[in-house]
């Protein structure tokens, strides 16, 4: 982490994570020494607001040695603790910080982590520099979060996820950030099909073994092979360039392509990358999200470049994939 963070991106991310989750009463980042960075409350401005934001001052204090000897090797963990009549979480998702949050008991732990870890996430980009992330919160994880509480059904699970959509769209670039956490400059097309793998751990008895198929973006002279590609598919990202115009009219070709060897229903997510090149984009979120209504799919935001929002966009088929399973 170098220079100054901007405090201003980390409390607009607080801000939307007070919006969205009724439940929470506030929220700190802090660094691994548990102190305080930046903080929002439901009643900011106000003597409680002080008196909550103390209170985690407190849960810091108490609990950072713990934290620090329970999860020194680690980079990435959650935790939710009961005291008295509030629920504390704490999360990393990365070297530089821990997310805290109090909320009422009654809010879900599902809730809780699915936007702690995509909070976390937001904010270790910010800290290691980034200044184009995107503070919204995406609707996958509003859909995400609202998934039912419980026990995920044991065992490993194996999910075929195929990408296609047009040449250098950054499907690969997807891919390689998700499964390697990489990005090349160079650029190579991908000729037929890649196939990489990548085992993501969803609770200590759950696990799915993706299966990513890496679809050349040559539309018609693949044409004839691309049926066994698609074959046994348990889930599709469509991606698109938001930087080129035009380019999300060809959702719909993919996705007749797709359906031509796949004739079940599966989850769709057309994926909106290099988002980060924000002075070159040209096709907004509202005109994607039209698409995907009329399609009946979920979109999000991605950057290959920087990582975001790589990883939700995978987790949201694994949760989908497993809610199936």
């Amino acid at each position: 982490m170098e220079g100054l963070p901007n405090i201003d991106l980390i409390q607009s991310l607080l801000e939307n994570y007070m919006f969205d989750v009724d439940g929470a009463a506030a929220v700190a980042i802090c660094d691994r020494d548990g102190f305080i960075i930046a903080s929002e409350s439901k009643e900011k401005g106000s003597h409680e607001s002080d008196l909550v934001i103390g209170a985690i001052s407190a849960f810091l204090d108490i609990y950072i040695d713990r934290i620090k000897s329970e999860y020194k090797t680690q980079s990435n963990f959650f935790n939710i603790t009961s005291m008295q009549d509030k629920k504390f979480a704490y999360c990393s998702m990365g070297p530089h910080c821990i997310l805290t949050t109090i909320a009422d008991p009654t809010t879900s732990n599902t809730e809780l982590r699915i936007y702690s870890e995509y909070i976390a996430g937001k904010v270790e980009l910010i800290l290691d520099g980034f200044d184009n992330v995107s503070t919204d919160i995406p609707e996958i994880i509003r859909v995400l979060s609202t998934r039912r509480e419980g026990k995920l059904p044991k065992g490993q699970f194996t999910a075929k996820l195929i990408l296609n959509g047009d040449f250098k769209v950054g499907k690969t670039s997807l891919i390689k950030r998700f499964v390697e956490n990489n990005f090349s400059e160079t650029y190579i097309s991908t000729i037929g099909v890649e196939i990489s793998k990548k085992s993501v751990v969803m609770d200590e008895d759950t696990s799915i073994n993706f299966v990513l198929w890496d679809i050349g973006g040559q539309i018609g002279s693949m044409a004839p092979y691309r049926q066994r590609f698609y074959e046994g598919a348990s889930a599709a990202f469509i991606v698109i360039d938001r930087t080129r115009p035009n380019n999300l009219e060809s959702v719909k070709t993919w996705y007749k392509d797709i359906k031509t060897s796949v004739s079940r229903d599966i989850p769709v997510v057309i994926v909106g990358n290099k988002s980060d090149l924000q002075e070159e984009v040209v096709i907004s979120e509202e005109e994607i999200k039209v698409v995907a209504k009329q399609l009946g799919f979920h979109h999000i935001l991605t950057s290959a470049r920087t990582g975001e929002n790589v990883n939700e966009a995978f987790l949201y088929i694994a949760y989908r994939f497993i809610e199936k399973a």
